[in-house]
């Protein structure tokens, strides 16, 4: 049994320790767990299982998470899919500790809004999760597969590339040989005015989820306006699970099989074939087993013969699963390759200050060792299916705030 006095002495001592504690670490916070302050991203489902990796853990297997520098404090980074992995019904998300759920963003588009939100403070995400949401504080990056848009002029939002990616056409036919080579000109003519018959096979183009920048990209690819796309995709968007139907989510091969088999089960349609965009990253990491689903049986990645500018790019990927690996020509390809980015505001990222932030995403060109922590974490990046950026970590791309709440 411990004396009044003994227990007093007990107390001093560990007050005493705990001090020395904080005076060591700066603050007695240092001893928490590193993700109650770590740096939030949402937003693209290309990039999301990458960077769930350089956060630490993603699909059951661990990995070395990236830290700022030591001396601004060894941040590190959490990263949120796009879809609830456990249950994708399930629309909200918390990012942060006593946080209001709101909206969990699905594409590099819904991304970019959560992030404009949290700048400007007037709400983001819709009433299934309560919303629109405050989520200011809440989201300090998006993840985005697309730059910003063709004729964006403003600067509020700086995009940092630290990937190399690049799209092609993924395929699946249920009855016969499907057709695997395709011209830029006939994925034109596929996305712009609907299915086509080519090499003697009817081909359906499947339409991407909206928010995605792989969307916006690929219609850059195929040059397809918006509602070019939209007509052009409409059959084999009513293909989906009987009652949901609608777009595909991008990189899904699964579901693009689900679509080519209720497309065989028409019979003025039995022999057609399924097409749609699809990242060489994600069909890399996905048939290499280090992301989620697998493409699944029948489904692969076309080769591209022409550009349209006629260079024959050949197939995105290289060997076999589970060693495939990319084609640095076709990555390299103006048209069918692309970067991708970590998304922050401007002034965080160019303006004073924030050094565990920039030590982690930016490139301070010209100052001996202060390449960005993410842009070395090269072998990582390498296994998901992307190649690490030539301009990894650097500033200079930008775009305005996106406008909406979801």
């Amino acid at each position: 049994m411990l004396t009044s006095a003994t227990k007093k002495r007990i107390a001093f001592a560990v007050a005493t320790t705990a001090l020395m504690g904080a005076a060591v670490l700066g603050d007695s916070a240092g001893a928490d767990p590193k993700q109650f302050n770590a740096f939030v991203g949402v937003g693209s489902d290309t990039t999301q299982d990458v960077t769930n990796a350089l956060a630490g853990f993603t699909n059951n297997v661990n990995f070395a998470p990236v830290q700022s520098s030591a001396a601004s404090g060894a941040r590190q980074i959490i990263s949120f899919d796009a879809l609830n992995p456990s249950n994708p019904n399930d629309p909200c998300i918390t990012t942060k500790l006593g946080a209001p759920s709101f909206t969990r963003p699905n594409g590099s588009t819904q991304g970019r809004r959560a992030l404009s939100r949290a700048l400007d403070g007037t709400g983001y995400g819709t009433a299934a999760c309560a919303g629109p949401t405050d989520v200011s504080g809440l989201v300090d990056f998006a993840r985005s597969s697309a730059g910003p848009a063709v004729g964006d002029t403003g600067t509020t939002l700086t995009y940092i590339p630290f990937g190399r990616d690049a799209l092609s056409f993924a395929y699946y036919r249920a009855n016969g040989a499907p057709v695997t080579t395709l011209t830029q000109q006939q994925l034109n003519t596929l996305f712009t005015t609907g299915p086509q018959t080519i090499g003697g096979v009817r081909i359906v183009p499947c339409g991407i989820q909206t928010g995605s920048g792989t969307f916006q990209f690929w219609n850059s690819v195929t040059g397809a306006s918006t509602t070019q796309e939209a007509t052009a995709t409409a059959l084999c968007n009513g293909l989906g699970q009987p009652g949901v139907g609608g777009r595909a989510q991008e990189s899904d091969g699964p579901d693009l099989k689900l679509r080519g088999d209720a497309l065989a089960a028409i019979p003025a349609e039995a022999n057609s074939q399924v097409v749609i965009g699809f990242s060489a990253g994600q069909f890399i990491a996905r048939s290499n087993g280090v992301a989620t689903p697998a493409p699944g049986p029948g489904v692969g990645i076309g080769s591209i013969s022409d550009n349209g500018s006629g260079a024959n790019l050949g197939s995105p990927i290289t060997g076999t699963a589970p060693t495939l690996a990319p084609s640095s020509t076709f990555y390299n390809d103006n048209r069918f390759g692309r970067l991708v980015y970590n998304v922050f505001p401007t002034s965080i990222v160019t303006g004073p200050g924030n050094n565990d932030l920039k030590s982690l995403f930016v490139d301070q060109a010209g100052i001996a060792g202060n390449e960005a922590t993410l842009c070395a974490a090269t072998a990582t990046i390498n296994t998901f299916g992307f190649l690490t950026a030539s301009n990894c970590g650097a500033l200079g791309i930008t775009g305005p705030l996106l406008a909406g709440q979801l």
